[in-house]
């Protein structure tokens, strides 16, 4: 029961920091920092030299394992009649999309944000209207497309969320 606990406390205050930097990111810094247009990139650099980049994917890895492990306790080892059971299938449920969420932040998400980085050290760096032209275009449309992934994660973080939030008080 111990073990149980203390994972248990992990798996919540870890996920609370996951979600809440998720919606942080998505509501606040990240259309703050698209106004700013070219003096975002001093704020990016000292979130990278916070530890941003290194922190925010071991409170993921934490709250997921955390999470696999409980599930094994509260299943029996993953026996497929906890799954069976509606709060099994929404525990489990809710855990993918996490999961999910994991892989396709650190697959696509953090990826863009590496090009979108160096798109805009490069519109810093263009020397003439057409190069700055083309780099503001390109930098505006992968915006656009870190903004829909932000939604996107976020809704599986906060779907996921919520599933373990009420998935015990399912009949």
């Amino acid at each position: 029961m111990t073990e149980f606990v203390i994972l248990r406390l992990i798996h919540i205050l870890s996920a609370m920091i996951w979600v809440g930097s998720a919606v942080f990111g998505s509501l606040l810094l990240m259309p703050t920092l698209a106004s700013l247009g070219p003096a975002a990139g001093p704020v990016m650099a000292g979130l990278r030299a916070r530890g941003m980049a290194v922190f925010m994917p071991t409170v993921a890895i934490v709250t997921i394992l955390s999470g696999l492990r409980l599930m094994w306790i509260s299943s029996g080892g993953f026996s497929a009649s906890y799954f069976a059971t509606t709060w099994g299938a929404t525990y489990a449920g809710s855990g993918a999309a996490a999961i999910l969420a994991f892989a396709t932040g650190m697959l696509v998400s953090r990826p863009q944000a590496a090009r979108m980085g160096a798109l805009a050290a490069q519109l810093r760096d263009a020397g003439d209207d057409a190069t700055r032209s083309t780099l503001t275009a390109r930098l505006a449309a992968a915006r656009r497309r870190s903004t829909v992934l932000s939604w996107v994660l976020l809704a599986l973080l906060i779907g996921s969320a919520a599933g373990m939030a009420v998935a015990r008080y399912l009949a």
